[in-house]
């Protein structure tokens, strides 16, 4: 197991043991390895600020609003997707997980065959 980058908290620590444990990763891999680990780690930060402040909070006048906390967390979980998605770990059957463009083109696809053998 490559040694974790510093400061990595337990999710990030935990992910980054179990990936470097079962793939062998490129310098880059590795580069991205870490990056996707620190957004994990960001992530458990916000979702644990929403869970203590709730999902509104009080507005410049007292009004509630939206914690900001809930749009960071979903930009970071888009950010961690796309991450992962270059990162192309293969899953347990030993295939890499399709990009969303794959993921995409293959439900375009279905669909596509599934209209040609309904009026075949």
């Amino acid at each position: 197991m490559t040694e974790p980058p510093s400061g990595l908290a337990a999710r990030g620590r935990s992910f980054w043991a179990h990936a470097t444990d079962v793939y062998e990763l490129s310098r880059s891999e590795l580069e991205l390895l870490t990056e996707a680990c620190r957004l994990m780690d960001e992530c458990e930060s916000l979702r644990k600020a929403i869970a203590e402040d709730g999902t509104t909070v009080a507005g410049s006048t007292g009004q509630p609003r939206v914690h900001p906390a809930v749009g960071e967390l979903r930009q970071h979980r888009l950010a961690l997707g796309r991450l992962l998605s270059q990162l192309a770990l293969p899953d347990e059957d030993d295939e890499s997980l399709p990009t969303p463009l794959q993921a995409r083109g293959r439900a375009a696809a279905s669909k596509r065959w599934a209209g040609h053998r309904k009026g075949a």
